[in-house]
């Protein structure tokens, strides 16, 4: 009884596990299919590593076993998650069941060829055990381990092949990063003031030129380690509001932003730039051989917002950190005029570029309508009423 007790309860906490682990993940399954099926590969491999060490411990059976199975529930169900995301990169012509099909039967073909290769090394593995010099479990780890490293590598090199042409924020930092790159950080002239502006004509063929193929960006995809932005300026993507409400005159510019004082026209989304690090005094350390604070973009969308409205607002706020990386650059000293200015020079480059943008980014394979630059539409926001600049 107190056996099938234990195996209960193992099952009940690894499969509990899985649902927790699941309902965190949410919609990440579709915005980092690599990533979230590496570490399912690590975790399952981590799993059976410590179910094969359980018999050094007999008297914490259930604990090992349980975390075990927790590890094993939670790979199962990002690799089943993530797996039907990456079959669908592959259905290029509307396939989908076919390339599932597939798939089943090479991961069937694979298991039997892994089954009868598995029966041949016990076999041999059996004489090495008999050896009484030679503890039980190294043979077994010797043998688990090679074939366990050789999976997770598999994995990763796999996971190259991989295209995904939805927007999360590392895909569309990559992506107009090379566009602002050029049309900011880059520039010879004043961007916003006395830059000339290319014609639409000219426009559209330095993006034609700039805009990278899903291809080329998802064999520079980062997900194994944590991913770095290539902009200077940090991001943040709708925190909780009233972190801003009562920080002094942090409230001032959280009202400007929310106003949209400082955009060209009205938008379905929020921005401002956060200059906490500066009222703490980090600004002072300018001309003194130390790192200049300028601030870090906060944005927020309206719960009205749809597609195009996301990819606006994210762009401006990239422009917005190219706008202020630049001002770094040219050792610009910074404060709210500089910042304000900034926003509205973005916005204005924003609202010539993004059109644009969309139509060559839908030319070149990118799915601009499927977007994760926001976690879910929990924490958008919306003004009732905004006062006539």
């Amino acid at each position: 009884m107190a056996a099938a007790l234990n195996w209960i309860i193992k099952d009940g906490l690894g499969q509990l596990g899985g649902v927790v682990y699941a309902s965190f993940v949410s919609d990440k399954f579709d915005s980092e299919p690599k990533r979230f099926r590496f570490q399912a590969t690590v975790a399952m491999q981590g799993a059976n590593v410590l179910e094969l060490l359980t018999p050094l411990w007999p008297g914490s059976f259930l604990v090992i076993a349980s975390i075990s199975n927790i590890g094993k529930n939670m790979a199962w169900l990002a690799s089943s998650a993530t797996r039907a995301q990456m079959n669908k990169t592959f259905a290029l012509r509307d396939n989908l069941g076919d390339i599932t099909g597939k798939s089943g039967s090479q991961t069937t073909a694979a298991g039997l060829v892994g089954t009868g290769l598995g029966v041949v090394i016990a076999a041999l593995m059996s004489h090495v055990s008999e050896d009484p010099t030679v503890l039980p479990l190294i043979p077994m780890c010797l043998t688990f381990l090679p074939f366990s490293i050789f999976n997770i590598y598999s994995n990763y090199k796999s996971s190259h092949y991989v295209t995904t042409p939805s927007l999360n924020v590392p895909r569309s930092e990559t992506v107009f990063y090379r566009v602002l790159k050029e049309l900011v950080l880059d520039g010879n002239k004043d961007f916003g003031g006395s830059r000339e502006r290319a014609s639409v004509d000219g426009l559209i063929q330095a993006l034609e030129r700039l805009v990278p193929i899903p291809m080329s960006v998802a064999h520079e995809e980062v997900f194994v380690t944590a991913y770095r932005s290539p902009f200077k300026v940090g991001v943040e993507i709708e925190p909780v509001i009233g972190r801003f409400a009562g920080q002094g005159e942090g409230t001032g510019i959280l009202d400007r932003a929310l106003r949209q004082t400082d955009f060209v026209q009205d938008e379905k989304y929020y921005l401002m730039v956060d200059d906490s690090c500066s009222r703490q005094g980090l600004g002072r350390a300018h001309g003194k051989g130390k790192a200049h604070c300028h601030g870090k973009v906060v944005v927020w969308f309206d719960k009205q917002a749809r597609g195009v409205d996301l990819i606006r607002g994210f762009y401006h706020a990239c422009a917005t950190r190219a706008v202020l990386e630049k001002q770094g650059r040219e050792q610009e000293q910074g404060g709210e005029d500089s910042w304000t200015w900034a926003v509205a020079a973005a916005h204005a480059e924003s609202i010539e570029t993004v059109p644009r943008l969309i139509e060559v980014m839908n030319q070149k394979g990118w799915d601009t309508e499927s977007l994760f630059l926001t976690d879910g539409d929990r924490n958008r926001i919306h003004v009732e009423s905004v006062e006539q600049k």
